[in-house]
């Protein structure tokens, strides 16, 4: 059998790459190879499930899903193996990148430069999803109330897509899931009645898993939309319980992992503010059938963002320290070293380019 050049390969196989695909800019990067591949690969179906699209109502209140992308950014010199960490949303097919901190979600203010992804070595790390709830904004009009707007009034940052259905631990601490699409009219509350809460939800090896108020794992099936307990409650055992600000699902090394947020108040200038002083990482020994601390990040890094937890090499990324934890401490961005339990903090406006402050590198690309 002869060679068969790239733009001879058969429709079925470009519709298989395609799928495989998880990114508006990876599917322009792939529909631009060559002209036959345009002309197979539809756009608007694909794309579909990145843009901002309406979800069906949710207790009377209009609900809508924004899908961010985080990448990891390189210029071809003077480092082509450093990069940078940026999020990006995409609100149309037709709209510009809109460039959000990885952090803390917030928009990062414009510039008069064009960020041009297309331009940029540019590799997609994971995809996540936020979901606002909005209220109606009415005006009497002619004896009448009339729609001229609407106002967020709760948010959901962990999201679950799989197999077209989405799965949202909403602001009461309940998992709700609906379709995507047009035929999705409603949704569905998944529940246990020995389940006090829902913290954090994460598809992990094609299973879709959630964490409860007391650090345990529950396991959502599909077929039936029910949940069962997977394991037990995550320990505490060095803090008191209140200092436990924040339970979070992370995947280290191909396991299922928990972190902990542990804060304290602290009276500065009479102003009682609360803190991160740390945070642990718990792994589930299969053997002795128990959570165990996990002691060492090695070379990777851990991102703790408002929508995700993910960890990258931090080799890869200017100023990116190793065996650390990146994380948002009120108006600060902030790092917590493993190897010793401090905290380094950089406030927002700050513009200092000390050495101290040079572990923020990876969240301040110079093209922004």
């Amino acid at each position: 059998m002869g060679k068969v050049g790239w733009s001879d390969l058969h429709e079925d196989l470009i519709d298989l790459l395609a799928n495989n695909l998880s990114s508006n800019i990876n599917l322009l990067r792939f529909r631009s190879i060559c002209k036959p591949w345009r002309s197979t690969i539809a756009t608007k179906k694909r794309l579909h499930n990145h843009f901002e699209r309406n979800l069906p109502t949710f207790k009377k209140k209009k609900t809508v899903v924004f899908p961010s992308t985080f990448f990891r950014v390189t210029l071809p010199s003077p480092c082509p193996n450093k990069g940078w960490l940026i999020k990006n949303r995409q609100v149309s097919e037709s709209s510009k990148n809109n460039l959000l901190s990885p952090l803390s979600g917030k928009p990062i203010t414009p510039s008069d430069k064009t960020l041009d992804l297309l331009k940029l070595g540019v590799s997609e790390i994971r995809q996540s999803y936020n979901v606002q709830y909005l209220t109606k904004i009415t005006k009497r009009v002619s004896g009448r109330d009339v729609i001229v707007g609407y106002k967020s009034s709760a948010n959901s940052a962990r999201v679950v897509f799989l197999n077209n259905m989405f799965f949202v631990v909403d602001f009461k601490n309940e998992i709700w899931c609906c379709k995507s699409g047009e035929e999705s009219r409603r949704w569905t509350r998944i529940n246990n009645e020995e389940a006090k809460g829902f913290l954090d939800i994460i598809l992990h090896k094609g299973k879709v898993y959630a964490l409860d108020l007391t650090g345990a794992i529950w396991w959502i099936s599909l077929s039936e939309l029910s949940i069962y307990q997977f394991g037990p409650s995550t320990p505490l055992d060095y803090y008191d319980i209140d200092n436990c600000k924040e339970k979070r699902f992370v995947e280290y090394r191909g396991d299922l992992c928990v972190l902990h947020r542990f804060c304290k108040k602290f009276r500065v200038n009479r102003v009682l503010i609360e803190r991160t002083v740390g945070f642990k990482v718990y792994k589930m020994d299969k053997n002795l059938v128990k959570w165990v601390e996990v002691s060492s990040l090695g070379d990777k890094a851990l991102i703790v963002a408002t929508d995700s937890c993910f960890l990258v090499l931090a080799s890869e990324y200017y100023g990116c320290l190793e065996n650390a934890i990146y994380f948002n401490d009120g108006e600060d961005v902030s790092v917590f070293k493993l190897d010793d339990g401090s905290i380094i903090n950089k406030q927002i406006d700050s513009s200092s380019s000390s050495s101290h402050e040079s572990c923020f590198q990876m969240f301040s690309a110079p093209f922004l």
